[in-house]
């Protein structure tokens, strides 16, 4: 199998590619980076667009994070913990796939990449819409990797709003793009479990990215092979944007901070590593 992996560069599901290689070992796995700004749009242009939606506690929050791990991402050298916070690029070099870097995933680089690897799937985890001349290359689809609930928690950082909305559940969802809409394409393959007090809004996302790594390998072999009968979502459900203050007071109202150094540090050290979840594929065919 022929696999393209498009990503943004977040490490704390970088590793879903490292997992998915050593799942994996046969298949021929290429990598795309799209950094997280919008469609062609630089990091400062993105930060003006999007910065006054979101509550000042919140890019607050959200800076003490992206510090911390860019200083943590250090650490695995260090402390021999493996790919926890391992860098896409690093991946690449690690492993010897191709690596691409792009701003528009739609750009005529990034779709003659695609194309001349000829994959049999893409799989997507990033913010930009995937258009028609990309959904048209993968002989079996295009997979994405939803760190929520669908069709619950359609949209921007489901893994904020599953806390901020006190939903009592908490997940991943990998279901087919198979038009421009947004995260309504079939479901392929779930994982769910119970959120409780003081989970951070950090700790949800590493779960959930956890949980779609162990599905993502039976999820393509199952696909590759015809035994997947995707299960088309209800039309109900929410759509959520940006979280604003309104939100964030809700978050922190249900009791779930958005970053702990606690939970971090059991990140790093393998302590969530045994989490159990539920997962399911879609019914065979």
């Amino acid at each position: 199998m022929n696999v393209v992996f498009i990503l943004s560069d977040y490490v704390l599901h970088n590793r879903i590619v490292s997992d998915y290689v050593a799942a994996r070992p046969a298949d021929r796995v290429a990598i795309v980076k799209v950094p997280l700004v919008l469609k062609g749009k630089g990091r400062l242009e993105t930060a003006a667009r999007i910065a006054p939606q979101l509550s000042r506690r919140f890019l607050a929050g959200k800076l003490l994070e992206a510090l911390v791990l860019a200083a943590i991402t250090m650490l695995p050298k260090v402390m021999r913990r493996g790919a926890v916070f391992r860098r896409l690029r690093r991946i690449a070099r690690r492993h010897g796939l191709p690596y691409l870097r792009t701003r528009n995933v739609m750009s005529d680089e990034a779709l003659a990449f695609v194309r001349a690897l000829a994959p049999d799937v893409v799989v997507t985890l990033f913010h930009q819409i995937v258009r028609r001349p990309l959904l048209d290359l993968p002989r079996l689809g295009v997979v994405n990797i939803h760190p929520g609930l669908l069709p619950e928690f359609r949209g921007i950082q489901p893994y904020f709003w599953e806390l901020a909305e006190r939903h009592g559940r908490a997940g991943a969802t990998l279901h087919l793009i198979e038009d421009e809409t947004i995260d309504t394409g079939r479901v392929v393959a779930r994982c769910e479990y119970a959120t409780w007090p003081g989970m951070s809004v950090q700790l949800n996302y590493y779960l959930a990215a956890q949980g779609a790594a162990r599905l993502l390998p039976r999820c393509i072999e199952a696909l590759g092979n015809g035994r997947l009968s995707p299960t088309p979502q209800p039309e109900a459900g929410g759509y959520y944007r940006w979280p604003d203050s309104a939100a964030f007071d809700r978050l922190e109202a249900a009791g779930h901070p958005l970053f702990s150094w606690r939970q971090l540090w059991g990140i790093l050290v393998g302590r969530h590593e045994d989490f159990g979840a539920d997962e399911s594929l879609a019914s065979a065919a």
